[in-house]
């Protein structure tokens, strides 16, 4: 055979190899057994289990495996073995090119070595077991290289080329079938992950109104790395976060999953936001690997109604003010994370006041094949103020706003690309406040920044905007502490605004028990210092503390 390379026939004067004996008529049957198309639809594990046990009986060896090409690190990663099952609990990795079953791979052609001895091989395995002959032949998919099946003896044994045909045979009909029930396994795993890293669903915030729309152009290992993240911060800040990682399928899911979780924990560690976005880009540089990703980040501060905006790349969001014309913000001012190393980021501030729209999106929604980006922008632009004005008209039993936007550019359009899409809607408050918290300290930073801007919304001064955030705080303290210790629970925050006073009641549903801290017992004496009223009641149902403060003079 022309394209047979056969290694190391063996010193002068060794003994004859063995060879096969086996008659047509066997070659015949042991050729349709091995290329039975009922592999196919068998997983991939068994599949290869099955073959690899067909091929031994078939080629009389004592030895079978595969090998399947991880394309984005250029190693071939032993999956299946037959008589040399430590290749695979071992992880043999072997980088194409080295190497027999590298070079099977990237000369793509069948390879015999007679004599396994170094420097053909970089597995000391084959060479423990006691393998003295190979034969390996490439797995090929529309004359793409998915992998390598190799079959050996442990005595020496001289493969003909009627072996090598048998071989290649077996690997080319069970190629497309490993090929597919590979895609499978990924496609599932891609699945997983993006449920497990999208948001559930997104967070209720008082004042914010979120809605978001996530569509794969394709589905399984064709789908992205597009995603999007909303969460409060240690601070009581509010962060929305959007991204595209370059690549599909399972690589660009577990890119999104490292990105997304290093956003939040240098987040968490109080980072601001270009330091975030540069140690996200040293993150993506070290893993190396051609890695990238377009980000933004934005943090609100809901009582002062500041937001910070930074991006890597990413296409600028839109933002909608009232009275205001609706205008792109964060534009893409910095490189792509995972481009250049110790690359700085800057952080701009806008104003995003109550009424207002802030739109994050991938290019998925905006791009189409042959015609410039600023046409979907512009499309962008009007469909979100067509949908500003159909949510104003149709009240709060419309769809969302981010349905509207879908609606209005690719709901009829095949999508070439993922689409990610969140919209942040800054509602005014009304006279009335409720809430609903986890019973965990960390909720009260949060508490107190929107009991501040539902305050400022009613034109409450400074100095009792104070007095009664921080009563209500010590109240919400205490029912964390007394109430519930440990145990997860949630309790209650009711606020009332009248032009003569604000009446604010914190209710929980546990049992209230008496702290022996020496430093506490002071919370009732601070709220009755700081409040013009306040009542503890408790009952079986819980506690309910209310607190009064008159601000008719003072407004």
């Amino acid at each position: 055979m022309s394209e047979l390379q056969r290694l190391d026939t063996g010193p002068a004067g060794a003994p004859p190899a063995m060879s096969d004996a086996n008659p047509p008529e066997q070659r015949l049957e042991d050729l349709e057994r091995v290329t039975d198309s009922a592999l196919a639809y068998l997983s991939l594990d068994d599949m290869l289990a099955e073959l690899l046990d067909r091929v031994r009986s078939s080629l009389n060896a004592d030895t079978a495996a595969v090998l399947l090409l991880d394309e984005d690190r250029g190693v071939l990663v032993a999956r299946a073995a037959k008589g040399i099952e430590e290749e695979v609990r071992q992880g043999v990795q072997i980088p194409l090119g080295r190497g027999f079953a590298g070079r099977i791979a990237a000369e793509r052609r069948p390879i015999i070595l007679e004599r396994v001895s170094k420097p053909e091989i970089v597995n000391p395995i084959l060479e423990q077991t006691g393998i003295r002959s190979l034969l390996g032949v490439p797995l090929l998919v529309e004359g793409r290289v998915i992998g390598v099946l190799h079959a050996g003896t442990l005595v020496p044994r001289s493969f003909n080329e009627d072996d090598v045909r048998l071989l290649q045979l077996a690997a080319d009909r069970a190629a497309l079938a490993i090929d597919n029930a590979r895609l499978s396994e990924q496609r599932a795993v891609t699945q997983a992950m993006q449920r497990t890293l999208l948001p559930e669903a997104l967070p209720q915030v008082p004042g914010l109104r979120f809605s978001a729309k996530y569509l794969p152009a394709g589905s399984g290992v064709k789908i992205g790395g597009d995603w999007y993240d909303v969460f409060q911060l240690p601070d009581g800040r509010v962060a929305f976060v959007i991204g595209d990682v370059v690549g599909r399928g399972v690589v660009a899911a577990s890119v999104m999953a490292e990105i997304r979780t290093g956003v939040r924990a240098y987040l968490v560690e109080g980072h601001d936001l270009g330091a975030v976005m540069s140690l996200l880009n040293e993150l993506l540089v070290s893993i190396g690997r051609n890695r990238s990703a377009t980000v933004a980040i934005f943090a609100l501060d809901l009582e002062s109604e500041e937001l910070s905006a930074v991006s890597a790349g990413h296409l600028p969001a839109l933002l909608l003010a009232p009275g205001e014309k609706s205008r792109f913000v964060a534009g893409a001012q910095a490189p792509p994370l995972g481009v250049c190393p110790g690359q700085g980021y800057s952080v701009q501030e806008l104003r995003f006041p109550a009424g207002g729209v802030l739109l994050l999106y991938t290019d998925g929604l905006v791009e189409r094949r042959g015609e410039s980006i600023d046409l979907g922008l512009e499309r962008l632009a009007s469909a979100a103020n067509a949908a500003a004005a159909a949510a104003e008209a149709a009240g709060a039993n419309s769809l969302t706003f981010a349905d509207h936007v879908y609606a209005g550019l690719v709901q009829h359009v095949a999508l070439e690309d993922d689409v990610a899409l969140l919209a942040i809607e800054s509602v005014a408050l009304g006279s009335r406040l409720e809430l609903t918290l986890e019973a965990a300290p960390r909720v009260l930073v949060g508490l107190r920044r929107t009991l501040g801007r539902w305050l400022v919304r009613h034109g409450v001064r400074p100095q009792i905007r104070f007095d009664i955030t921080v009563a209500v705080s010590e109240a919400a303290a205490n029912a964390i502490e007394h109430a519930y210790g440990l145990r997860d629970a949630v309790f209650n925050v009711e606020c009332q605004y009248s032009e003569a006073e604000v009446r604010v009641t914190v209710r929980d549903t546990g049992r209230w028990r008496e702290s022996t801290r020496s430093d506490r017992g002071r919370g009732l004496m601070i709220m009755r210092e700081l409040m013009g009223a306040t009542e503890v009641r408790h009952d079986e149902s819980g506690t309910a503390v209310t607190l009064v403060k008159r601000i008719s003079e003072a407004s």
